[in-house]
């Protein structure tokens, strides 16, 4: 029933579905793209999120760890990639890693490991057996999430075994989750242009698949505001969401905004269609009904629209992405934020701030016949 005359009748009941938790189609999430309702969007899918997870705001101690950008691959969208010989090349040893770790433990409270880099031959298994158990001996508790999709499956053909024989591999040695990085836009059309080389939508997906029968959580994220138009955007999220449906492994949703400094497509500007940040997180919430956790990751859009953000469906600010490199390469913000900053903005937001790690404090992860993850939280 429209309580608000402003607001027309096709629109209210896509708004009444959502707050009933009911399912949004393709042409409905399609349809609040081109609303000029845009504020009442995000009021909805602020009312969906407070519904859903109420209003605990997750947030990790993160150092990022980047083995090396030497990349095989040349994606026009990435500022990150390097060949050898550039001055800005480089490639750390399992010995520089536990350094570096070494170091962050001695200032800050980590609780987790984030590990992504380019797709290069001396990052084989052998390297990630090293870095993972250098990493645990220096303090066990530590969560490891690790490489996207698109470098398992570059380790499984590289050394010809199955992507499963992979992530057994490296569960044994400490792998705790997935970031999702990778995925861009899971659209072949828009995918070829600006990752081409890189794994299909469906082997991409597949990926995630595999990891999560493996009793592995990942993150799941989406690359918006360059060559995409809003029905790429609503397949990306179709896909996202009949995944989560098979499996229930997805434990967070991230949106990442592009930028456009020190790479190709951003020299492109006439083919660049930028975007409406808070709608592509709002409408995002509302058609994923099935995944708990959308992140908003503030070295990407600010700070301060990250914590406004957390008015249009998102409910993770992500972590204090100490050393994070990928976005800051390609303009990102560049401050030194703590955990104590981090709760200051979210209780000024009116939020309750939660410290987590990736599997937002959930300690068992089992297979059931369904071939959905079922979670056993931590008792508070």
């Amino acid at each position: 029933m429209n309580q608000n005359n402003d607001i027309p009748d096709a629109l209210q009941k896509i708004f009444d579905k959502a707050l009933e938790g009911k399912r949004l189609s393709f042409e409905e999430g399609l349809s609040l793209f081109s609303t000029p309702y845009a504020d009442a969007v995000c009021h909805i899918a602020d009312q969906v999120r407070k519904n859903k997870v109420g209003d605990t705001v997750f947030y990790a101690s993160t150092l990022y760890i980047h083995p090396t950008n030497l990349c095989e691959l040349s994606c026009p969208f990435c500022s990150f990639y390097a060949k050898p010989g550039w001055k800005q090349a480089w490639f750390l040893t399992p010995e520089q890693i536990e350094h570096k770790v070494r170091q962050a433990l001695t200032s800050q409270a980590l609780n987790e490991i984030h590990i992504v880099g380019g797709l290069w031959r001396d990052c084989n298994l052998d390297y990630y057996q090293e870095v993972f158990k250098r990493i645990k001996a220096l303090d066990a508790q530590l969560h490891i999430k690790a490489l996207t999709p698109v470098e398992y499956d570059f380790l499984a053909k590289m050394h010809s075994i199955s992507l499963e024989q992979v992530f057994e591999k490296m569960i044994e040695w400490g792998l705790g989750s997935l970031p999702g990085g990778g995925a861009e836009i899971l659209v072949e059309e828009i995918r070829k242009k600006i990752a081409p080389g890189k794994i299909t939508s469906d082997e991409y997906l597949n990926t995630h698949r595999v990891a999560h029968t493996k009793g592995l959580p990942s993150n799941i994220t989406m690359l918006f505001g360059h060559i995409e138009e809003p029905q790429h955007i609503i397949t990306h999220l179709e896909k996202v969401r009949t995944l989560q449906d098979e499996t229930g492994g997805f434990q967070a949703f991230v949106p990442l905004k592009y930028h456009v400094e020190n790479n190709a497509l951003g020299k492109r500007t006439d083919r660049l269609r930028p975007k409406d940040v808070r709608l592509i997180y709002a409408i995002s919430r509302l058609m994923l009904d099935n995944i708990q956790h959308i992140k908003v990751l503030w070295n990407y859009v600010g700070i301060d629209e990250a914590v406004g953000i957390l008015n249009c469906g998102a409910n993770d600010l992500a972590a204090t992405q100490t050393q994070e490199k990928i976005i800051t390469m390609a303009g990102g913000v560049q401050i030194a934020m703590t955990e104590a900053i981090l709760e200051e903005r979210i209780r000024k937001a009116h939020r309750v701030p939660q410290k987590v790690h990736s599997r937002y404090n959930y300690t068992s992860c089992t297979n059931f016949p369904t071939g959905k993850l079922h979670m056993t939280k931590i008792a508070q």
